[in-house]
């Protein structure tokens, strides 16, 4: 019997020096990648993890909020926001992932600028956040604590914990019956273990996941220069002390494993899941302000490190009049952009061709008015607007699923830019207004629906149109400006530069000869156009 003894206490050894040895280990590797994340503008983790769950918090919480005054999934997709999250991604945590997902949804903000000095000024606090928030990871994409479902706890199971202890000591005094309660305990411990980890794989990754929050929210706050919060966390003693023993439920390394097959024997992730779901429910809005603490300065660590990849980036101002104004606005995805200059004070309506450089202008200034609101930075020298809710309609295509012809899709995609509840401007961005119908009946719906908006006074319209007929009709509604290109040597050119007035170029026929179609649709082409122009020209 002192042989099973000695067996027992060999395995805890073994377990205990294993935790060490790997914790120390890891920590060093994870220090040492650290050290140089922020001078190579990398994040810590260069790939799109296949179990990420970017959208979660959104999904969950979003019914919290007045929906119309978020981003909606189609703005969300005509902006390619989801390159745009991707870009700022240096956050270290799967909650920091989420909340930065969540907060170009406009459901919060990151404006913290003392915070976001503080990383850039202050490496040694930089590098100790970083730790803190890399220990945390992304391995797990948590429920969060107000979402879990409270489990009552089977007292025979929560005995079951203490029973092989029980064999041990009874097996001093009388060996084989001692042997036979240990040995019978611990495979009842091992089944029971491995049939209740199915049953809440989840919520104990969860959990596990959770005690980690709050022993970082409690190292963060502790940390000179970062942001208080108002936590008791004498109200997690559990939690923070004995999580560790919980560990996650699968691993890849060696010490993992052996803490899972130490847990099974004595069936210690069942106990320990019923001591810190107490806790945790009982004090669930502090868990969550650890929850918002914790994503908070991981998405500020994100954005200032998002900063400094910015060739050009400012802090935009508020104004009280319906206007934006800028100097040097260009594109956050685009390198070497060509920055624009413009107050835009009414409504706009945006001619020329094809490539010209319509779409990215409206993409670039609805971008930044959505960067602005919730990133407090702006791809601009500078930039003064008035705050509010952003719509687009663009980049529709026809849906083979719905049976929506492109027409149709257009229909549903303006739309939803009526009868919106919301007391603040309403942006919109109209690319191509109705290009998918005839020409008659496109320039009257576009008009009618311009002019519609118009009336609203909530409404702020950037509107782009291949029709010139168009810029004359909204004339007294809409300023005109265009984008414009030249043909140089039998090459086209575009400077990508906003212009006043309507577009003053015709190019498409030209590029007809410049691409070496068939002379004889060239020849044909340029002379129908022509003969149209002629007839416009005598009837007015």
């Amino acid at each position: 019997m002192n042989q099973v003894l000695f067996v027992v206490l060999i395995v805890i050894g073994i377990t205990l020096v294993l935790n060490i040895v790997f914790s120390i280990t890891k920590n060093h590797r994870m220090t040492t990648q650290i050290k140089s994340l922020w001078d190579r503008q990398l994040p810590l983790e260069n790939f799109i993890r296949a179990n990420h769950w970017y959208d979660n918090q959104y999904q969950t919480y979003k019914h919290r909020y007045n929906e119309d005054e978020l981003i909606d999934d189609k703005t969300w997709s005509d902006l390619n926001l989801d390159t745009v999250f991707q870009y700022m991604n240096y956050n270290f945590t799967a909650i920091g992932e989420m909340r930065l997902y969540a907060t170009l949804r406009k459901m919060h903000t990151v404006e913290h600028q003392q915070l976001i000095a503080s990383f850039k000024e202050h490496r040694g606090f930089r590098e100790r956040v970083s730790l803190i928030l890399a220990k945390l990871g992304k391995a797990i994409y948590p429920i969060f604590p107000d979402q879990l479902t409270v489990r009552s706890s089977n007292p025979l199971f929560l005995i079951a914990t203490y029973i092989p202890f029980v064999g041990a000591v009874i097996a001093i005094f009388a060996h084989q019956i001692g042997l036979i309660i240990l040995v019978v305990s611990i495979l009842f411990n091992i089944v029971l273990s491995i049939l209740l980890r199915r049953t809440y794989i989840d919520d104990l990754n969860s959990l596990f996941y959770t005690s980690n929050v709050i022993i970082s929210a409690k190292k963060l706050s502790d940390l000179e220069g970062a942001p208080e919060i108002n936590v008791n966390f004498n109200h997690f003693i559990f939690a923070r002390y004995f999580s560790h023993l919980l560990g996650r439920v699968s691993s890849n390394d060696e010490a993992g494993a052996f803490n899972i097959a130490f847990k099974a024997i004595f069936n210690l992730d069942y106990q320990l899941f019923h001591l810190i779901q107490h806790s945790i429910k009982n004090y669930e809005d502090e868990v969550m302000a650890c929850y918002d603490y914790v994503a908070e300065i991981d998405n500020h660590y994100a954005v200032a490190l998002w900063q400094e990849t910015l060739p050009t980036y400012c802090h935009p101002e508020v104004h009280e009049q319906k206007a934006i104004q800028f100097e040097g606005l260009t594109h956050p995805l685009i390198e070497d952009a060509v920055p624009n200059d413009l107050t835009i004070d009414q409504h706009i309506l945006l001619t020329g061709s094809n490539a010209s450089g319509k779409s990215t202008f409206m993409k670039s200034v609805a971008l930044n008015l959505l960067l602005a609101q919730t990133v407090y930075t702006a791809t601009a020298t500078s930039f003064n607007y008035k705050p509010g809710v952003i719509y687009t309609s663009m980049a529709n295509a026809d849906d083979v699923l719905t049976g929506d012809s492109y027409f149709m899709a257009e229909i549903k995609s303006i739309k939803r830019l009526f009868h919106l509840s919301t007391s603040q401007p309403i942006y919109c961005f109209i690319d191509e207004i109705f290009k998918g119908t005839n020409t008659t009946e496109r320039i009257a719906a576009s008009e009618a629906v311009l002019k519609y908006l118009d009336a609203d006074p909530s409404y702020f319209v950037l509107a782009a149109t291949h029709d010139i007929e168009l810029a004359s009709l909204l004339a007294q509604k809409y300023d005109n400006y265009h984008f414009n290109e030249t043909i140089l040597d039998d090459e086209i050119h575009f400077d990508y530069l906003i212009k006043s007035g309507k577009a003053d170029t015709r190019n498409a026929i030209e590029l007809l000869r410049i691409t070496d179609f068939p002379t004889t649709i060239y020849e044909n082409a340029k002379a129908l156009a022509e003969s149209q122009d002629q007839s416009k020209t005598s009837s007015n």
